[in-house]
This record gives structure tokens, sequence and C-alpha cells, in this order.
């Protein structure tokens, strides 16, 4: 039993406390009382579009990383791809699987979101704003 009391510990302190307090929070008002106010704001037309934006990036990314995914994996087991690439390959397909979620949607705000490194960089050096020519990082396209 004292073997999992860390575990435990930990589990009580970083998801079930977070957890509880975002869900208390849900229904608490600015000045701290009741309310329902927060729950019908998720029913508003910019929440419900973020919604389905949320879904359509989903699902277009878990389609296209299958296809590529079996792509890759069909040219190494059965296209006869020289074994010199493989090792490189599931190298590339491990640091892939990693690098994905939170720590790839930072990269990409960091690199290309307003203020991004390379936004910058390509307003500074070249005067391009690549946000005035319609990009946009938090669209279906971005």
């Amino acid at each position: 039993m004292a073997g999992v009391v860390p575990f435990l510990a930990f589990a009580l302190l970083f998801l079930a406390l977070p957890t509880m307090n975002i869900v208390v929070g849900a229904f608490r008002s600015a000045d701290g009382g009741f309310t329902l106010d927060n729950i019908r704001g998720l029913f508003s037309p910019r929440i419900r579009e973020s919604f389905v934006l949320s879904i359509q990036i989903s699902a277009a990314s878990a389609i296209l990383g299958c296809l590529i995914g079996f792509a890759i994996a069909a040219a190494m087991v059965l296209g006869g791809l020289p074994k010199w690439l493989r090792g490189p390959i599931t190298t590339f397909s491990g640091v892939a699987s990693n690098f994905a979620g939170v720590p790839l949607a930072f990269a990409f705000i960091a690199t290309l979101g307003r203020v991004g490194l390379v936004t910058m960089l390509l307003k500074q050096w070249f005067g391009i704003n690549i946000y005035a020519m319609g990009f946009n990082l938090l669209s279906f396209w971005g």
C-alpha cells in the first residue's frame, strides 16, 4: 500500500484537484457566486464555430496521418525500400510521433503566430506581413 502513496498523491495534486477546480469554476461568476451563464456561453456561435473547426482539423489530420503513415509503412515493408533508408525513416517516425499535440501546437505558434519568429523575420527583413495577406494560423488552412 505504501508503494502507491506517491502515485495517489501525484494523481490527486496534478489530476483530480485541477480538474475539480475547473469543474467548480465553470459554475462561478466573476464575483464568485453560482451561475449558469458560463455553460450557456458554450452555445454561442463563436464557441460552436470553434468546436466545429477543431473537429474538422482533427479529422483532416487523422485521415492525412493514416494515409501518409500507411504509404510509408507499405513502402518499407512491401515496396522494397533500400535498407539504408529504413533506419532514418523509423527514427523520424519515432521522433515525429513524440512531437505531437501541445508541443507541436506551441512550435507552430512560436514560429508562425502573429509574433512568431518566422512571421517577424519576414516582416522585418523583407517587409512581408503574412497576416495582412490573409494568412491566419488559427484557421483550418492555417
